[in-house]
């Protein structure tokens, strides 16, 4: 895993620098995560303008056309980097190597599997026809990954298609409906849905909810079926859904190790430290810099709780017409404080969500095995 700070939505820069140095390859490059800036919302210009430079790369990289990147490539990238989250992508590679039983690992160490969904409507989106779609890839993604006990799954990353006004007008020439008009990330808003019901669907795959408790209906209703590790963001220029999910294994060679943990709100900083833990730093109060020196990368959710209480205390963010955008730089403050740099993977900004327990948001954090 390596990540690439970027000037502007288009700097392939550092993933040139990457291919120039032979750290990734053509035969290795799975997977491309990261923070776009711009608005964050359905028409997120910075964000498509990142996807098209990052595909055009990659596609001249590994010698295809630009339609056929998504088949062997992952792109989840999330728009939106207000207070002091820089802009930057994460580049996952792979290698499949044969290693005798004798000198497999002791501990489980790093994997990453991906896989793409079938086509989604829009009459599909933030509904039961995306949760199954996102289910099933997810479950493609984890035998991608050579993991069978849904225990080794740290983190799911999924991007899905959102609604925007030419999709909804193809849905209703053909006589359906949408899930919403509202094209925000707002509480009602279809960008919400679209999160919410990827997130459910990542859900169901690893058996953290029933296929009995879904439905239609609950899809941002009952706030008591989540996922624990999916990361999930949606926009109008995707058609697909595409899922990279991160686990451990102890048939891994890598160097590398994830770990995951839930916050309970906006100000638990030890809930990020126990994402370091859980990922194999050892440290009781504060991680020293050696300690992070040892860490790669942190991904993070930084969804808007709906109460207006944190710890028994009033707050007015519900009512702020910025809250979208400070709900990140919120997260994206917590996260810096611990981990000490701004390359973090922050995504939110919705009020609500199936990605984590209600008024917790999920920490994930790869870190170097050996110190």
């Amino acid at each position: 895993m390596f990540v690439c700070p970027m000037a502007t939505p288009s700097d392939i820069t550092g993933l040139q620098q990457l291919a120039d140095s032979g750290e990734i390859r053509p035969d290795t490059l799975v997977a491309i995560a990261g923070k776009t800036e711009g608005t964050g919302q359905h028409d997120d210009w910075g964000r498509v303008w990142a996807d098209v430079a990052l595909r055009e790369w990659t596609a001249n990289f590994l010698g295809i056309p630009v339609s056929e990147v998504a088949k062997q490539v992952i792109f989840v990238l999330s728009g939106g980097c207000p207070g002091v989250i820089t802009p930057h992508i994460a580049v996952v590679t792979r290698e499949w190597i044969e290693v005798p039983d004798t000198q497999r690992s002791q501990e489980k160490r790093l994997v990453v599997g991906r896989a793409g969904s079938d086509a989604m409507p829009p009459e599909e989106v933030g509904r039961m026809g995306q949760i199954q779609k996102v289910a099933e890839a997810t479950r493609r993604a984890m035998a991608d990954a050579g993991l069978t006990d849904s225990n080794d799954v740290h983190l799911v990353m999924v991007k899905v298609p959102g609604l925007t006004t030419a999709s909804i007008k193809d849905a209703e020439s053909r006589g359906k409906t949408v899930v919403s008009h509202d094209l925000t990330f707002g509480p009602e808003g279809a960008g919400v849905y679209a999160n919410d019901a990827a997130a459910l669907g990542v859900a169901l795959a690893l058996g953290e909810v029933p296929e009995s408790a879904l439905s239609d209906s609950i899809v941002r209703r009952n706030w008591d079926l989540y996922s624990s590790v999916a990361m999930t963001s949606s926009g109008g220029e995707k058609r697909h859904g595409e899922v990279v999910l991160f686990g451990n294994s102890s048939t891994s060679q890598s160097s590398l190790r994830i770990g995951h943990a839930v916050t309970k709100d906006f100000i638990d900083a030890e809930g990020v430290r126990n994402a370091l833990r859980s990922a194999g730093l050892q440290f009781d109060m504060l991680p020293t810099e050696k300690d992070l020196s040892r860490l790669v990368h942190v991904f993070a959710k930084s969804v808007i709780p709906g109460t207006d209480q944190v710890r028994g205390n009033r707050i007015t963010l519900l009512d702020d017409v910025d809250a979208y955008q400070i709900g990140k730089a919120l997260g994206g403050m917590l996260v810096a404080s611990v981990t000490g740099r701004t390359t973090n993977y922050v995504s939110g900004g919705e009020r609500n969500s199936h990605q984590g327990p209600p008024g917790g948001n999920i920490v994930a954090a790869v870190v170097r095995a050996d110190g």
